[in-house]
């Protein structure tokens, strides 16, 4: 099979190498055309499935460094499944009208606090990662998550500042592998598989939910501190697994040739592809597309993601998020519980249920390892977007209706968004994300995109609960109209400014971008036929 992909990749590398005649004989202001031309030939040429047989090493490892994303997921999770923990509320509310209560300001905090430290580890790796690697980066989260999950199960009864400390160290680590789980994947993963690896960074993700929802479950009944502090301690055995894993894993072959280890970065090569792939080409395809980028700009500081076309990346990295929070996740999925009570589920039931949602949202990230290739990101992101536009003004309507079937249909589309948001926006914003900034300056793009997605996060949980608790605003469902009218404005963004990275090499997209290509025509657009000496 490898022998016949070789072949392949051999006649579309020649055909694509023979419509860039003239620069064969002279440096090109576009890099070495006729090596990147035969890399790209090679990549494209290459299914996701003969990928997977060939590079099955480089997707094992992809996953394994995307495990932290799934403390994320857990972290993001469990902070509200305490709230309802009654052991929980003794040890750290108050005992107002025979009941412990916590104060809402408190819970805002607790909320919201790891999304602050979220938003530190994720601008601390642009330096950090550079520094250290990207293994290095992990493990550096890898210890900080340690130290921050320790505190938290160590906190006595009402010290809640200490808790939040715990929840602030922690969520430091958190954006650090978040952040560092994309850029890995997007520069370890060859092309056909690039879109798959980074997709299951949001599948981590919902696992980390899917598993804080059964811990919950199995430990909130307990009438002791391990209520809450089992589902703490239990975080320690992911930092852990990657912390032994890591001396292993290879350390991304871009930023082994930035640092010039050029040999090692070839033995990581044809470690991640085994012995039959053309290790030289691929390791020639990274130093010219490091070179092409170095002509467009000689430094890489969080500055320059704002400075030309990066801008224009940066901004994409970053709106792929602020559109995920502005489709409503936090207001469906962060209150199914509450849609299902209203329903007429008991509380056990209406709990159990959300725990299923959790569930269709992974099988819905299954499905995206398939259509991400076959679909394309943008096609994906536009549609899921206009979707759950779509679900979200249903939501909004049906709730005009105070009639039991109102509430059983709202508790459906719940269950209809969730299915949707995971197998569209969901899984394509790291998608995008990881594969629409420079490889010069990824690491820091990546950062500051999941800077705004722990922004966002952070502003949304607070303020969603002042719009549907019934001792606030109590707008319900009503909500619906407003997160609608926002993914619909999101989805008009998406048609103009969101563009098609799928089969496009790292070097390719940057010609796009650097040619300012309207993102409706990156899919289409032939860049040897604009780049030919004649235009």
């Amino acid at each position: 099979m490898t022998g016949t992909v070789d072949e392949k990749a051999a006649q579309t590398a020649q055909s694509e190498v023979d419509a860039t005649s003239g620069f064969n004989e002279k440096k090109s202001p576009y890099g070495n055309l006729t090596t990147l031309a035969q890399a790209a030939a090679t990549e494209h040429a290459i299914t996701p499935a003969q990928a997977v047989r060939t590079y099955w090493r480089a997707f094992a490892w992809c996953l394994f460094i995307n495990m932290g994303a799934l403390l994320w997921g857990y972290d993001s999770q469990v902070g509200g499944g305490l709230l309802s923990v009654s052991s929980f509320r003794r040890d750290f509310g108050s005992f107002i009208d025979q009941q412990y209560v916590l104060a809402a300001s408190w819970q805002s905090a607790f909320n919201s606090i790891s999304s602050v430290g979220g938003m530190a580890g994720a601008f601390s790796l642009g330096y950090i990662s550079e520094l250290f690697g990207r293994r290095g980066a992990v493990a550096v989260a890898c210890f900080v998550s340690i130290v921050g999950i320790l505190i938290q199960f160590l906190t006595p009864p009402h010290k809640n500042g200490m808790l939040l400390a715990g929840k602030l160290i922690n969520g430091f680590s958190l954006g650090m592998y978040v952040s560092s789980a994309g850029s890995y994947c997007a520069e370890v993963s060859p092309l056909a598989l690039r879109g798959i690896t980074t997709a299951s960074v949001n599948l981590w993700i919902d696992l980390g939910q899917f598993m804080s929802n059964g811990v919950i479950r199995g430990t909130g009944n307990r009438t002791d501190a391990y209520a809450y502090r089992l589902p703490f301690a239990l975080q320690w055995i992911f930092p852990v697994i990657l912390l032994v894993g890591l001396p292993f894993a290879p350390e991304s072959p871009w930023w082994l040739v930035r640092k010039g280890r050029v040999d090692d970065a070839r033995k990581v090569i044809t470690r991640l592809g085994g012995p039959t792939i053309d290790a030289d080409m691929q390791l020639q395809q990274i130093q010219d597309t490091i070179e092409l980028e170095d002509t467009y700009a000689a430094s890489a500081r969080y500055i320059d993601c704002f400075r030309g076309v990066n801008l224009r990346r940066t901004i994409v990295a970053m709106m792929v998020f602020v559109l995920q929070q502005g489709a409503g996740v936090v207001f469906v999925l962060g209150f199914s519980t509450y849609f299902f009570e209203l329903a007429g589920f008991a509380d056990t039931n209406a709990f159990n249920l959300g725990i299923g949602v959790t569930a269709i949202g992974v099988v819905g990230n299954l499905l995206t390892f398939y259509t991400v290739n076959r679909l394309g990101r943008r096609f994906i992101f536009f549609w899921g977007m206009l979707a759950c536009t779509t679900v979200l003004l249903l939501i909004g309507f049906i709730s005009i209706s105070d009639s039991q079937n109102a509430r059983w249909t709202v508790a459906a589309f719940t269950i209809i968004y969730n299915f949707i948001y995971q197998t569209g926006i969901g899984p394509l914003g790291y998608v995008i994300f990881a594969e629409v900034s420079s490889a010069k300056l990824r690491s820091k793009t990546v950062a500051l995109g999941i800077w705004v997605n722990s922004l966002c996060s952070m502003v949304v949980n607070i303020v969603v609960p002042y719009l549907v608790n019934p001792d606030e605003a109590n707008l319900g469902g009503y909500v619906g109209f407003i997160f609608g009218g926002l993914a619909f404005a999101g989805t008009i963004w998406t048609w103009y400014f969101i563009p098609e990275t799928k089969d496009r090499t790292v070097d390719e997209l940057d010609v796009l971008f650097e040619e300012h290509v309207p993102a409706r025509q990156f899919a289409a657009h032939n860049l040897f036929r604009s780049n030919s000496p004649s235009n």
